[in-house]
């Protein structure tokens, strides 16, 4: 492989002013919130912008999207990066994706691997990056499937795949299916510094699946009557496997899944949701039983789909909110919000101001098992859809923590040494000692976080308002004027977000 190509973009350092605090909005200060974006690489909803853009311009437009959710004080993005069964990394299992560069057989030019590039860049600015991937999606369009790779494993195990509609999927019956998912995520964990591993609602496409030859060939036990619960147990298998990889090669390694909003009508099951959802549920059409994963403690978080909005009588997103915290079975919970339903033009009233999802965003804030929201998708951010990059300045006027999840370790990292402010062509720069650490040390310091208090005031590093800034370049960069008035502190960060003692800078 020929070396990897960097661009000068990647190599500056992306230096973040820290603004002065601003006043809290609707009287919250949290410290702790995830505020996370999807950013959708398939049929190039968000990014690249089109197949076929030069490193350059994909690396550009990413960058322009970091930096955007950055301003915003989202502190993760959930990036796709195996849209159908093809890859924006470097695999030895699968090929480049056709939505990269609009040829299987053709890697970037110059060469780089967008996976890399995309992790480094969220983590110089204190972003968490959770590799978003589909795990039975092979091709959007059947007649298509002759601009396939030659060396996608469609053409060498054919029998392993059923068309659906005008798509191709993986069958998940098929033992080679699930030792080929485990392959690939092994791979991409052992490869990558990920935060996070990320599945989406698209398991089985519905229950009109044709998966007569997998079932003849590996019933295990099930007579017809019970396909569907066969379905299911073979969605459960995967799941439980594709757990058990990540945390044996990298146990800090996050596992989650966006399911759809309803897993099942309370008219279908007395655990149901209160939803008239009637031809479209986890349980009996995607055959995804996600309250068992729950139930199981397979999952990390889970970040459920609550794409409706409030009041809406189908699936009334009050409802759905509800349901998920009273059954996520102590399993930490995002919500999915659907900042792509924004439209002066809806056809429900709701969607057409950006208000709707400034409501959603504050009810799941003040629900004790959410532990933040993750927004679809990134393009409605770059086109200020219905102004709503001014509902998440007022939502999230400051920078956030990461919160801690379940069954992680809880550890201080070491503090930073000889924090020190120096003063050059009008900029304050404050920067720190750098304790050694071992590679493999997951408590070393990998961000580092800059408080502000007033001469005078007592510090309460408690409070979310004293931040003002988050990243991970080893500095911090502070208008001259603005500084003169601030005592600063700064703490460090470990790849989990726990937080060292703050120390005050000299």
């Amino acid at each position: 492989m020929n070396k990897l190509f960097t661009l000068l973009i990647a190599t500056l350092l992306v230096v973040t002013a820290c603004s002065p605090s601003k006043p809290a909005y609707n009287g919250y200060d949290g410290k702790h919130e995830w505020r996370a974006v999807w950013i959708a690489t398939v049929n190039n909803i968000d990014w690249p912008s089109s197949p076929g853009l030069t490193s350059e311009e994909q690396q550009k437009e990413l960058i322009d999207y970091l930096d955007l959710f950055k301003r915003m004080n989202f502190n993760a993005v959930v990036l796709q990066i195996r849209p159908t069964a093809d890859a924006f990394y470097v695999s030895k299992y699968e090929p480049w994706s056709i939505h990269l560069t609009g040829d299987q057989n053709i890697a970037p030019d110059p060469m780089y691997d967008p996976l890399e590039f995309a992790i480094k860049e969220a983590h110089k600015r204190g972003m968490e990056l959770h590799a978003w991937l589909n795990p039975y999606r092979v091709a959007q369009d059947t007649a298509d499937l002759s601009k396939m790779s030659p060396d996608h494993i469609y053409h060498k195990n054919p029998e392993l795949f059923v068309r659906h509609g005008k798509k191709l999927y993986f069958d998940p019956a098929f033992p080679e299916t699930r030792e080929f998912l485990v392959k690939v995520i092994k791979e991409l964990v052992l490869t990558y510094d990920l935060d996070g591993v990320h599945f989406d609602d698209y398991f089985y496409p519905n229950n009109d699946f044709d998966d007569s030859l997998s079932f003849s060939l590996h019933p295990r036990g099930y007579t017809a009557e019970d396909k569907m619960a066969w379905r299911r147990e073979n969605l459960d298998m995967v799941i439980e496997m594709l757990r058990d990889t990540i945390k044996s090669v990298k146990p800090y390694v996050k596992y989650g899944i966006s399911p759809y909003a309803v897993w099942r009508n309370l008219r279908d099951d007395p655990r149901g949701s209160d939803t008239k959802s009637y031809g479209y549920t986890n349980y009996d059409h995607l055959h995804a039983d996600i309250l068992l994963w729950m139930e199981k403690g397979w999952l990390d978080y889970i970040l459920p789909q609550l794409y409706f909005n409030i009041g809406y009588e189908a699936a009334d997103f009050n409802i759905l909110a509800d349901w998920w915290e009273d059954y996520s079975a102590g399993t930490p919970v995002y919500g999915g919000l659907g900042t792509y339903r924004l439209d002066s033009a809806a056809r429900i009233e709701d969607w057409r101001s950006a208000d709707q999802i400034r409501q959603q965003a504050l009810i799941l804030r003040g629900k004790p098992a959410y532990h933040g929201v993750c927004y679809f998708n990134a393009r409605n951010f770059r086109e200020n859809r219905l102004g709503i990059n001014e509902v998440m300045e007022e939502l999230y006027p400051n920078p956030a923590l990461v919160p801690p999840l379940r069954g992680f370790p809880v550890k201080r990292p070491a503090a930073p040494a000889n924090p020190k402010a120096e003063i050059s062509n009008g900029e304050v720069f404050i920067t720190w000692d750098a304790p050694a650490a071992a590679q493999e040390d997951i408590h070393s310091a990998k961000y580092h976080v800059l408080y502000g208090f007033a001469e005078g005031e007592k510090p309460d590093f408690g409070k979310g308002s004293a931040i003002l800034c988050l990243n991970g370049e080893g500095r911090f960069v502070i208008p001259r004027g603005e500084s003169e008035t601030m005592v600063y502190y700064v703490s460090a960060l470990d790849r989990l977000y726990n937080e060292s003692k703050p120390v005050k800078v000299k």
